[in-house]
C-alpha cells in the first residue's frame, strides 16, 4: 500500500485504542445496537458518553428541511457525544449505528467524575475535541475552496487507506459503500457524485467488483487530491 503519509491526515473515520477509555469502561457493561438503529437524536438532551466497542457508527447533522451533512464516522475506541457533555447543550448532531455496534453508554455522572481525578484521561478527551475540531476545519475549507472532484478524491483515498487491502498494484476496499453515502460525506448530490465515478470508472481509475470499488490508480487520486487535476475531463486514463 502506498506510503499513509500521502492520504489526509484528517479523515473522517476516528479509531482509538480502547484501553485509551479504560477508566470509563472498567465494569460498564456495553449496549447492543442494531444497524441502522440511532444512538441519539439531534437536539436530545445529553445523558451518556458513548464509546464504540465494536462496529460504526455515523455522525451526521441535519438541516429542517431533511437535507444532511456526516460529520465522522466513530469506530473502534472512539467516543462520541462528549461535546454537549462538556458544553452543556442539546446534541448538535444525530448518531445512527452503521452495522450492528456495541456501545459504551458512559453515563455523565461517571464521566465527570472520572475527569475531575484523572488529568490524563481528560487530556485524552481535549486532545480528542481537538482532532473532531481540526476534520470540521478542514470541511469548512474543502466545501469553501476544493472542487466536487477534489473532494470525492480525498474521500476514496482515505475510504482507502482505512478499509483498504492491497491486491496486487491496487487498494480493494472491503466495504460496500453508496453514491449517496459520499454525497452525504462532502456535502455535493448524489448526481453530481455518480457522474464523477463514472468518468473515475470509465478512464479505469477505480473499478467496482461485486458491490467492492479498488483503488486502482493512487497516485493519480492523489493529484486529483490535491488539486493538480481539476478538471475531471483532463484526468489521464490509466
Amino acid at each position: 500500500m502506498p506510503d499513509p503519509t500521502l492520504f489526509d491526515e484528517c479523515s473522517p473515520w476516528i479509531h482509538i485504542d480502547l484501553g485509551y477509555w479504560k477508566p470509563l469502561t472498567d465494569g460498564q457493561p456495553p449496549s447492543f445496537f442494531r444497524k441502522k438503529s440511532i444512538v441519539y437524536h439531534q437536539e436530545d438532551s445529553p445523558e451518556y458518553v458513548y464509546i464504540v466497542k465494536s462496529g460504526r457508527v455515523r455522525v451526521t447533522s441535519y438541516q429542517p428541511n431533511g437535507a444532511e451533512k456526516q460529520i465522522y464516522i466513530a469506530e473502534k475506541g472512539a467516543m462520541f457525544g462528549e461535546s454537549s457533555i462538556i458544553g452543556r447543550r442539546p446534541q448538535t448532531d444525530t448518531a445512527i449505528a452503521i452495522v450492528d455496534s456495541f456501545i459504551y453508554c458512559i453515563p455523565i455522572g461517571k464521566v465527570e467524575k472520572v475527569m475531575s481525578t484523572d488529568w490524563e484521561l481528560t487530556q485524552r478527551i481535549i486532545q480528542l475535541i481537538c482532532r473532531k475540531n481540526h476534520i470540521l476545519f478542514k470541511q469548512v475549507l474543502e466545501l469553501s475552496f476544493a472542487q466536487s472532484l477534489q473532494r470525492v478524491a480525498k474521500i476514496l483515498l482515505n475510504i482507502g487507506k482505512q478499509y483498504g487491502k492491497l491486491s496486487g498494484d491496487k487498494i480493494v476496499i472491503s466495504i460496500k459503500f453508496t453514491h449517496q453515502d459520499v454525497a452525504s460525506m462532502i456535502n455535493t448530490s448524489r448526481v453530481t457524485v455518480s457522474n464523477i465515478f463514472n468518468v473515475l470508472s470509465e478512464k479505469g481509475i477505480i473499478s467496482k467488483k461485486n458491490g467492492y470499488f479498488s483503488l486502482n490508480h493512487i497516485e493519480t487520486l492523489i493529484s486529483i487530491a490535491d488539486g493538480d487535476l481539476f478538471d475531471i475531463h483532463q484526468v489521464p486514463c490509466r
